[in-house]
């Protein structure tokens, strides 16, 4: 019987986000250890691992599970805290045959540039080189060279929306196995200097659609054995970004080296296609009178996501809103701490001026000034109803509704997974209620939002997770790379 350790780091950095991600952000989405980790009654990567292992009658030692919605740069203590309970499990279960790791791939550390890269070549160290690491990771992680040079299997999603995380668990355990049960299997990893925005790497429609379709075509006519196609999260700036990165899976070294050039080149020759088209605020709300289908406009505010690592805090529509002589009905939200404790202060019922946005990231957002009412208060919580999340219970802090004009307005203190409707919902406001909604997300809200609207209007606005690359302070990033360099030829 074979042992396989088991364990789970998941944060995604952006790197223009001046707020480290905290042990505090941690708590308000997972740390537990041991058994805890199989247990949370969630169908996401570990479970799939779980499941895996068990068909090839393996033994689970289940580690720890660190897991952060997206923000600034991570506390170095929480990194070498998980590394460290990885190394002590190593050590004391004295012979150990596979370390299975559920990792997001895009993660910076206050001192590690390539967190995940550094905590498999630590395992790697340890553990030595007869132990089969098997990875699953997001599909915008950042698989460095370092990440590929030290694990035997990397998985990432086919998926964004994400709703293959059970999945992509599965598909890592099942060749780490695999490996363990005598195949020989060969990985090829080709990277593709290239950063693109995130709005149109979906894998619903579009350029990345027929990318991820041709890898899985490759795999359902079992002509590899697995693969994978990564784009990195725009908004991670460092010195070993990858870019875009196939990974090819197969017993025949020379296939899986082919076929992950023949991606890689068919995922170069469309990056000109990933800009989106967008809107001003001004253009979306003026459809939004005018919209008479009785679908509410989505205006989607990409640049502050906070899925994307953004902080959530800008004001910037309703600064327009409030120019507009005619207002459309609005439900939005905003990141505010401070614009939350003066609603509690000031109590249900009741008005008060407030100054709202701009407290997380004043460089990029300005406050606005207005009246609001008081519509409600809330702890905060609420479960989620995107399908690869549905029930999963979240909690974004104190959290308040106001009206100000003919918008409502969820105002919280940690905002997290915004691109599921019950963001408002579970605050008491129904989207299909408004001519206007306001969703802070990149691609996640596609799969809910689409039983309320097709009506998706990509909004020009200011922000951490902005489309226009080109316009964020890079400094470590190779200049090589698309679009600050435009490429002739992709150089394998």
């Amino acid at each position: 019987m074979k042992t396989i350790l088991v364990a789970e780091f998941h944060q995604e950095t952006n790197s223009f986000n001046p707020w480290p991600t905290t042990r505090k952000d941690f708590e308000r989405r997972q740390v537990s250890t041991g058994k805890q980790i199989l247990e949370t009654g969630q169908q996401l990567e570990l479970t799939g691992m779980l499941q895996a292992i068990q068909e090839a009658d393996g033994r689970v030692i289940p580690v720890c599970a660190l897991k952060a919605p997206s923000g600034g740069p991570v506390v170095q203590e929480i990194a070498e805290d998980f590394l460290h309970q990885m190394i002590c499990a190593i050590r004391a279960a004295k012979h150990v045959d596979g370390i299975f790791l559920s990792l997001h791939g895009a993660t910076q550390t206050i001192e590690w540039e390539d967190a995940c890269g550094e905590i498999i070549e630590a395992c790697r160290k340890e553990a030595g080189s007869q132990v089969v690491i098997a990875t699953s990771a997001d599909l915008h992680a950042n698989i460095t060279q370092k990440w590929a040079a030290n694990a035997d299997i990397i998985c990432g999603y086919r998926s964004y929306p994400h709703v293959d995380l059970l999945e992509t668990g599965y598909r890592a355990a099942r060749l780490g196995m695999m490996i363990l049960q005598g195949r020989k299997l060969s990985m090829v990893r080709v990277s593709v200097p290239m950063l693109v925005p995130a709005n149109l790497y979906t894998s619903v429609a579009g350029p990345f659609k027929e990318v991820i379709e041709e890898a899985k075509d490759l795999v359902n006519c079992q002509t590899l054995l697995d693969c994978s196609v990564f784009q990195m999260q725009p908004w991670l700036d460092v010195s070993c970004a990858s870019g875009a990165v196939v990974i090819a899976i197969d017993e025949n070294p020379l296939n899986a080296e082919t076929y992950a050039h023949q991606l890689a080149l068919h995922l170069f020759q469309v990056r000109k296609d990933f800009r989106p088209a967008l809107q001003s605020i001004d253009q979306v709300i003026d459809l939004s009178l005018t919209n008479e289908t009785k679908k509410p406009v989505l205006l989607v505010d990409a640049a502050d996501s906070a899925n994307a690592g953004s902080t959530g805090d800008s004001a910037a529509v309703l600064e327009a809103l409030l120019r507009h002589e005619k207002k459309p009905r609005t439900a939005m939200i905003i990141n505010d701490a401070p614009a939350v404790a003066l609603a509690f202060q000031t109590g249900i019922g009741k008005v008060v001026e407030f100054r709202l946005g701009g407290t997380r990231n004043p460089t990029l957002f300005s406050p606005v000034v207005a009246e609001g009412y008081v519509k409600s208060l809330h702890d905060g919580a609420f479960r989620l109803e995107t399908a690869a999340y549905r029930g999963v219970r979240i909690e974004i802090g104190p959290t308040a509704v106001i009206t100000v004009g003919e918008s409502d307005i969820v105002l919280c203190h940690a905002m997290m997974m915004n691109g599921d409707p019950q963001i408002y919902r579970g605050f008491g406001l129904e989207p299909t209620f408004y001519k206007m909604v306001v969703v802070k997300a990149c691609t996640s809200f596609r799969e809910a939002y689409a039983q309320i609207s097709d009506i998706v209007c990509y909004t020009d606005t200011p922000g951490a997770a902005s489309a226009d690359l080109a316009s964020l302070p890079f400094q470590k990033v190779p200049s090589s790379f698309y679009p600050f360099t435009d490429l002739s030829e992709l150089e394998i």
